[in-house]
């Protein structure tokens, strides 16, 4: 089978799993203290987990604060 036997006739997109587009300033060297840690990660995959990461224990400890 050629090649071209296989090929897809129309262009597929990948479906939206984030639909979020957020842009901020970090401080001086951020952006070498992320990349030191990531290693073979995708910059922006390993920052949104490092985000999602912070959001969830913020929200545990906000719950925690608020069954006092």
């Amino acid at each position: 089978m050629k090649e071209s036997d296989t090929a897809i006739s129309r262009r597929v997109t990948k479906p939206k799993l984030f639909d979020e587009a957020i842009h901020f300033r970090a401080r001086a060297g951020t952006k070498a203290r992320i990349d030191a840690l990531r290693g073979d990660i995708r910059q922006g995959d390993f920052v949104r987990e490092l985000l999602e990461d912070a959001l969830d224990r913020r929200e545990q400890e906000a719950e925690k604060h608020k069954g006092r």
